[in-house]
């Protein structure tokens, strides 16, 4: 029941974060504004969220997470609801940098909750699960938010997420889940350093998924809608099968790992099929076009999980789980910030084949780093 509600919280968390991406084309029409400085609204939160992620990662090793959990909730919640109100981009960017500070109190507190609740030889197991969370948040609010917010009706896409997050919180006060009091000294520089630099391979490796994965959360709608395959009414639905494909991904590392017991030689080895597949879409056109899309972002998503997820709750020491957890987010957050305006501006200048080539070229670059590092889970209690 504890992991249960963890994962539902998060994944309801998602509601008022990636609803902004069903409304990007809309946005830029009604502020008059190219879709590369619409896009900065996903780098700003990224970026933001990138850095508040480490902060509320070590931050969640020394206080209490329940509390951390909540006020991420109300913040989004209240960010939301004053964002469907905005005119001007640049209100818009500050209120958007705002909700990446509330959404970064939600991931690594619930992993040291999970690390320091349940005995470490259930930790890889209950870590293919918590992958789960985002990807079903994902799905929920695309298929949701796509179907309210279509043409100018952009707004709904925010003041409807924000009360049902004042929701998500009465539920989470009321289940009062926390991890034991801590037994921190306080914060260390010299532990944040050695940490940082122990885990770098991983850090670098989440980094580049991170572009990929956060470049394809934020314009994968955009992307379908320009194939003109596809009716605009029901993009966040088709938008949302992909992220049924993506569960489909996270079953696979989920089955991968526990008959292999190895995290790092499944997550090469998907991260590896998700770059030919992107690779491939650079010469395949129309709805083989989206197949392909579906099948990248398939073992995408499970490569992506086991590397925020497993690595972090393998790697930690004793009491630091929220702390490595926000380190590795932070890189994978921080990069996938880059993708809100690089990706609009390439898509622009070059089209969506040159989007693809570049997220394959980076991903292979992530599979050859956890190959390279992949003896560091040999030494991890199983």
């Amino acid at each position: 029941m504890m992991v249960a509600t963890l994962l539902v919280t998060y994944a309801l968390y998602y509601l008022g974060r990636v609803n902004i991406s069903l409304v990007l084309p809309a946005l830029a029409r009604d502020l008059g504004v190219s879709r590369a400085e619409v896009g900065a609204l996903g780098t700003i939160f990224f970026w933001v969220y990138g850095i508040f992620h480490f902060i509320s990662g070590e931050l969640g090793s020394h206080v209490s997470p329940f509390r951390l959990v909540s006020l991420g909730l109300l913040a989004s919640a209240i960010v939301n609801l004053i964002f469907a109100f905005q005119t001007s981009l640049v209100v818009m960017l500050v209120l958007w940098g705002l909700n990446g500070i509330a959404q970064s109190g939600g991931w690594s507190p619930m992993f040291r909750i999970l690390a320091e609740r349940l005995d470490r030889v259930h930790i890889k197991r209950v870590s293919t699960v918590m992958p789960f969370s985002y990807v079903i948040g994902t799905a929920i609010t695309w298929i949701f938010i796509g179907a309210l917010a279509t043409g100018e009706n952009w707004r709904v896409a925010f003041w409807l997420p924000g009360l049902i997050l004042l929701l998500v919180l009465a539920c989470w006060r009321r289940a009062r889940i926390d991890a034991p009091r801590s037994k921190s000294e306080g914060i260390r520089l010299s532990t944040v350093v050695a940490e940082a630099r122990r885990i770098a391979a991983v850090m670098l490796a989440a980094a580049l998924g991170g572009f990929v994965f956060n470049g394809a959360i934020i314009w994968l709608p955009t992307y379908i809608l320009d194939t003109g395959l596809i009716a605009q009414n029901i993009v966040g639905a088709v938008a949302a099968l992909t992220q049924a494909l993506a569960i489909m991904g996270l079953l696979l590392a989920r089955y991968q790992v526990a008959r292999s017991n190895q995290v790092f030689a499944t997550a090469a080895l998907l991260f590896s099929a998700a770059g030919a597949a992107f690779l491939l879409l650079t010469l395949t056109p129309g709805l083989g076009a989206i197949a392909l899309v579906g099948f990248a972002l398939l073992m995408l998503n499970g490569a992506f999980g086991l590397t925020v997820s497993s690595m972090p709750l393998l790697l930690a020491p004793a009491g630091r789980a929220s702390s490595t957890a926000g380190s590795v987010n932070m890189m994978s957050t921080f990069f996938g910030g880059m993708a809100g305006f690089s990706i609009g501006g390439l898509v622009e200048l070059s089209g969506w084949s040159a989007v693809f080539g570049l997220w394959g070229a980076l991903v292979l670059l992530a599979a050859l780093l956890i190959w390279r590092h992949r003896h560091w889970e040999d030494g991890v209690q199983r």
